[in-house]
């Protein structure tokens, strides 16, 4: 696990407090016995096999079992301690989830964080991360999940590119303006639709495609055109008045934000405060929606 960590075995043996030697030794006598190669080493990196993947994930969950119980023994999880793993949204981890690790960081002075921002959809048992918000309903049943929200979907564009262009009064006149999307795969014509699935949609045909939100966001301030994302990855452009945000009058789809983290985790001291914290922070105003829009 510790090699896994720090993807070093120098660094796992500063971690443990044992040589280097000894650390190497162990994993390639723990290899022998399993019959297979965990890591794959190079001169300048070590990183997980397939095999090591899986074999990782199930020797966390014991070793966490483990903890558990010899903390349940002593007494000793009343408070959070030890490591807690969080993965969540770039943008929305930075402005959402930041400040609650922040908070909690400072009430507990036994408990450390990873806080992991990516888009991408983080495996929390293969990874070995203790909790995910994910904003849409998730796929994967065999995890349990708290919804502490909403967030819109909205339409934006720089001031200077509708006092050119026009604004739109109706969705239907997107069709007529340049538009930002943000989708790597797409080209060509897309569909943009608005009002969930009883809705209506669109096709268009963008004149950027970006991957990235803060990219297309950006784009938009520089008056390339309108743009639809999220109310809170907008904000903070609506705010300092870059951006304009459009068709208000129209029907907004709505997407939930759920916490997710696996059915062992529902008795862990340290997802219960997070998930807790994270309540407190958006609940407080009825719902993630009106607290982000």
């Amino acid at each position: 696990m510790a090699v896994a960590d720090h993807a070093s075995f120098v660094g796992a043996s500063r971690k443990l407090g044992l040589s280097a030697t000894t650390v190497t030794r162990t994993v390639r006598s723990l290899e022998t016995a399993l019959g297979i190669s965990l890591f794959n080493r190079t001169t300048r990196s070590v990183h997980l096999t397939t095999e090591g993947v899986v074999f990782l994930a199930r020797c966390r969950a014991a070793i966490f079992d483990l903890d558990g119980a010899i903390a349940i023994a002593q007494g000793a999880r009343t408070a959070p301690q030890g490591v807690l793993s969080i993965t969540a949204p770039v943008i929305f981890g930075r402005v959402h989830v930041l400040p609650v690790v922040t908070e909690l960081l400072k009430a507990w002075p036994q408990l450390n964080i990873r806080l992991f921002l990516t888009d991408r959809v983080v495996h929390l048992v293969e990874e070995g991360v203790d909790l995910a918000i994910r904003i849409a309903p998730p796929q994967d049943s065999a995890l349990k999940m708290q919804k502490i929200g909403e967030v819109q979907k909205i339409f934006v564009a720089s001031p200077a590119y509708l006092k050119k262009h026009g604004e739109p009064q109706v969705f239907e006149d997107l069709a007529t303006h340049s538009l930002i999307e943000v989708n790597e795969y797409a080209a060509g014509y897309s569909e943009w639709r608005q009002g969930g699935k009883s809705g209506f949609s669109i096709k268009v045909s963008p004149r950027l495609f970006v991957n990235s939100v803060d990219a297309a966001l950006t784009a938009a301030t520089e008056d390339l055109g309108i743009v639809t994302a999220l109310s809170y990855q907008t904000h903070q452009f609506v705010e300092n008045g870059q951006l304009r945000r459009i068709l208000t009058d129209t029907p907004a789809s709505v997407l939930p934000v759920f916490i997710l983290f696996p059915a062992k985790e529902r008795q862990s001291v340290n997802v219960r405060t997070f998930v807790s914290a994270m309540k407190d922070r958006f609940m407080a105003k009825r719902s993630l929606k009106a607290h982000l829009t």
